[in-house]
């Protein structure tokens, strides 16, 4: 949306676009959800599950495909390392077959995009668990 000019035939305008700001992770959240939940109508949002000993807030589910999609947003606080421990603890304890994390990384926290997905998209067989991690990094035009 951000990567090129808004074409000049468009009703939006580039101060229409600078408008629109992920401040945090519900805002990521809301903005994927209402792209997804068009192509999978049954989805559901901020679902909470038993674990146990404690309960886990699913951010996206969809359940006919046994999936959970995790979202997360930097923030200038936060260093590499917390992220990797959140999606580390996730993937352990989420009980479905597919697990996406969806990492808007607006404070550019990861140093490694290409090796944080690589080391965090993986086939956890003992698990039966597939786990897929896709970050965005915001650009400027």
């Amino acid at each position: 949306m951000y990567q090129k000019p808004v074409h000049g035939r468009g009703t939006l305008q580039q101060a229409d676009l600078s408008r629109i700001v992920l401040g945090n992770e519900y805002d990521v959240q809301r903005m994927l959800f209402s792209l997804i939940r068009p192509i999978f109508p049954d989805a559901r949002v901020e679902i909470y599950v038993d674990g146990g000993y404690k309960s886990y807030r699913y951010d996206i589910i969809l359940d006919a495909y046994d999936t959970i999609i995790e979202v997360k947003c930097s923030r200038p606080s936060m260093k590499e390392r917390e992220l990797t421990e959140q999606v580390g603890s996730d993937s352990y304890h989420y009980k479905a077959k597919y697990i996406y994390f969806f990492i808007y990384d607006k404070d550019k926290v990861i140093a490694n995009v290409d090796a944080f997905c690589k080391t965090y998209s993986q086939t956890l067989e003992t698990h039966d668990k597939q786990i897929e991690t896709v970050v965005i990094q915001p650009i400027s035009i």
